[in-house]
């Protein structure tokens, strides 16, 4: 065993067996909150109705709204599978794309100031005002999606990953130095353990807007997401129908953010 390899096993201290329990404990809790939520807007939803007396026509009732989801289960379950695949896709990328400039950022301090403000410059870009070029880019189906989720997402990522790989301290890293551990071996064994927590700090944050920013994508390209559904029941004034997208994306935004908590804690453990 080298003595790079010494030193990491002597950081991890007594090994347990992986279980994903906890994991599993973190989901249900979260699942649980979210049926509570629900019930609250629920309560909420009928009580403005009736106080405000808003009409039908302008906010349909719960009743209505889940009655255009059952009628179109299969229209917006097809919607919905679009935009989960696209945003699954578009996030696979972005963490990709920002696990390579943050391991570049650490490797070299001058590609750090090459090339970080150019990506800051990319993300302040408003995607709006370049839209056009990317739709002429990606054309208008499931690529141009994925590629607007990944560049509204990676930013978050790439900033917490560069943070991480930083984060661990001075001696820990004169040690491996110390002892001969080369920059990959000090990547592998210390900084990424280190980054980890941070790294899904940004997935965390990221999570919260990728299905914002698919359905952003569909509503300027048209393709065929929950985005494009939404616009199309509002431009036919079926408000009932457009409710019912709207909670079925809020529930897929709550359960994408879910399963990032989940392989957080599931990764936790299995670390430890």
């Amino acid at each position: 065993m080298s003595a790079a390899e010494t030193i990491t096993t002597d950081m991890a201290g007594p090994l347990r067996r992986w279980s994903p329990a906890g994991a599993l404990r973190a989901g249900g809790a979260r699942l649980a909150s979210y049926l509570v939520f629900l019930a609250v807007l629920l309560v909420l939803w009928l009580g403005a109705m009736r106080v405000f007396n808003i009409p039908t026509y302008l906010l349909p009732n719960p009743a209505q709204t889940l009655a255009a989801l059952q009628q179109n289960l299969g229209r917006i379950g097809a919607a919905a599978a679009f935009t989960i695949g696209c945003t699954i896709a578009g996030m696979a990328v972005s963490v990709v794309v920002a696990l390579v400039f943050a391991v570049l950022f650490t490797l070299s301090r001058t590609l750090n100031y090459a090339f970080g403000p150019l990506l800051i410059a990319i993300r302040t870009v408003p995607v709006i005002a370049v839209a056009p070029l990317l739709i002429m880019l990606w054309g208008r189906g499931k690529w141009n999606t994925i590629g607007v989720v990944a560049m509204l997402t990676f930013f978050q990522i790439l900033l917490a990953a560069k943070r991480g790989f930083q984060s661990p301290s001075a001696n820990v890293l004169e040690m491996m130095w110390s002892y001969g551990g080369t920059f990959w071996q000090t990547l592998i064994k210390i900084r990424a353990p280190f980054a980890l927590p941070y790294i899904f700090t940004g997935l965390r944050l990221a999570a919260n807007s990728a299905i914002l920013s698919a359905m952003f994508a569909e509503w300027l390209s048209g393709a065929p997401g929950l985005g494009d559904f939404m616009l199309d029941a509002y431009a036919e004034q079926k408000f009932a129908l457009m409710w019912a997208a709207i909670l079925v994306s809020t529930t897929v935004a709550y359960l994408f953010f879910t399963l990032t908590v989940v392989l957080e804690r599931a990764v936790e453990d299995w670390s430890a």
